[in-house]
């Protein structure tokens, strides 16, 4: 497992529109102070069969630490109350709550079966 920083948005974005199609609105209330979301990613190690089809792509899943809270003011573009999803701070308690509800029962629903039995290691780059 790893765990990778994402910008939410950029300065500059470029859009290739259709005639008469409108640009997508975007609003950061500072240019200099674009959001990050952090994601807690999930991989293994493929498997083939005799054949060399893909029996396990490896992929387990990916998961953003986010939580939807409902906004405090209103403001001109959204009323009170509002869902808002906002990123949390990544630390012990809430990445073991993350592994415990969202890795594991993935790991469990995806493995292939025929490695069932055998002891599973979750290693971690121990950032």
């Amino acid at each position: 497992i790893d765990e990778k920083w994402f910008y939410m948005t950029k300065k500059n974005r470029n859009y290739y529109l259709l005639y008469g199609e409108e640009e997508p609105t975007r609003t950061i209330q500072n240019g200099s102070c674009i959001g990050k979301v952090m994601f807690l990613t999930a991989i293994a190690r493929p498997r083939w069969d005799s054949e060399g089809n893909v029996t396990f792509s490896g992929k387990i899943g990916i998961w953003p630490f986010v939580k939807e809270v409902p906004a405090q003011r209103r403001s001109d573009n959204r009323p009170r109350g509002t869902m808002e999803t906002k990123s949390i701070k990544v630390n012990r308690q809430v990445m073991r709550e993350f592994m415990i509800d969202n890795l594991l029962p993935a790991i469990q629903a995806s493995w292939p079966e025929n490695d069932a039995g055998q002891t599973i290691y979750i290693q971690q780059d121990n950032a």
